[in-house]
């Protein structure tokens, strides 16, 4: 226990950089100066408006006809009609070919089976969308570069029939007890979308999404058991200890791109999940989890903590990813948690 405090402490002064990195991020609804819009007209009194930022990140929104912006499509890598029809934007999965429609209200719903793009759009206006498929036509993605299934939006429906069993199910029931804030119950119902589209990441090897959703600055730790070799005589084994190592983005994502190629399947359980939200920060969770990772050549379980910045509601980002091997885990005071980081 005094070492995994003393590790903590270590940590927390390491950590402290993070409040620069969620610093430079925008207010939520906030947009950069340099921001570029299209706009695609006013059918059934919305419209489709595809945004590009100072960075050049990509999303589409959906409008009113007084220009206000309703929603953002939490759709990524997919070719979308330009208009609403009869109350549906349609829409189709580039990786699977999956289709499916968002209505007036966001939500996103799939077809059981596809047919394509309705035979009802004009040929200039398919041309429109394939213009805008090449360009990145999702939300919350990094142009053409990302790729994957975007998360899709849980419907009190979903979570009303969410099994016990389902590790989201504790916070599913706190969204649906009608005690939170509308903005809280909207953005904890965002983040099971996207731990759950997170946790599929890795079974599906959809490395362009992980690549999107870690902040450039993110903080990665990674603690690993290090087993200690017996003496010369062998008659002396010391227990076994933890090595925290911090890695770049840039080195996560390496690693990762290898062990995909390496490995034929993976797979990823999660249990224990908890959502926190920041006591001052708003639109800043941490979400903690116990995750069981098993693939051909490796297999571990251990405590994951993300920490979750909401406050661009067209892209959310991780800035923070913590590793702790349940070996070394006596009782929950010791998982990482929200509480452990300087953020102000």
């Amino acid at each position: 226990m005094k070492a995994t405090i003393y590790i903590l402490s270590i940590l927390a002064l390491v950590l402290g950089g993070v409040a620069v990195a969620l610093g430079l991020r925008p207010a939520l609804g906030m947009s950069s100066d340099k921001e570029s819009v299209k706009r695609y007209g006013l059918y059934e009194g919305l419209e489709l408006v595809g945004h590009v930022d100072g960075r050049g990140y990509e999303s589409f929104s959906v409008a009113d006809e007084d220009g206000n912006r309703l929603f953002v499509i939490p759709l990524h890598n997919c070719m979308l009609d330009v208009r609403y029809r009869n109350g549906q934007l349609r829409f189709r999965e580039n990786n699977t070919n999956r289709e499916g429609f968002v209505d007036r209200n966001g939500n996103v719903t799939f077809f059981n089976t596809g047919t394509g793009i309705p035979a009802t759009v004009e040929k200039e206006e398919s041309g429109t969308m394939n213009q805008a498929v090449d360009q990145g036509s999702y939300a919350g993605g990094q142009g053409a570069k990302s790729a994957g299934n975007a998360p899709v939006k849980m419907s009190d429906g979903d979570l009303k029939q969410m099994a016990r069993s389902n590790p989201f199910y504790k916070e599913a029931a706190k969204i649906l007890s009608g005690k939170l804030s509308v903005d809280d119950a909207q953005r904890r119902r965002v983040i099971l979308n996207y731990c759950e589209h997170f946790r599929t990441a890795y079974t599906t090897k959809d490395i362009d999404f992980l690549r999107q959703v870690f902040s450039e600055q993110a903080l990665i730790i990674v603690g690993n058991v290090v087993k200690s070799k017996a003496g010369s005589e062998g008659k002396f084994m010391p227990a076994s200890r933890v090595e925290y190592n911090i890695r770049t983005k840039k080195e996560y994502i390496s690693r990762l791109s290898k062990a995909f190629a390496a490995n034929k399947n993976i797979n990823v359980k999660f249990s224990d999940f908890r959502i926190m939200r920041h006591p001052t920060m708003d639109g800043i969770y941490g979400v903690c989890l116990r995750q069981q990772y098993k693939s051909d050549r490796y297999s571990d379980d251990g405590y994951l903590f993300l920490l979750w910045d909401f406050r661009n509601e067209s892209m959310p980002l991780i800035h923070v990813r913590t590793w702790q091997p349940a070996e070394t885990i006596n009782d929950n005071n010791e998982v990482m948690n929200i509480r452990d980081f300087n953020l102000e």
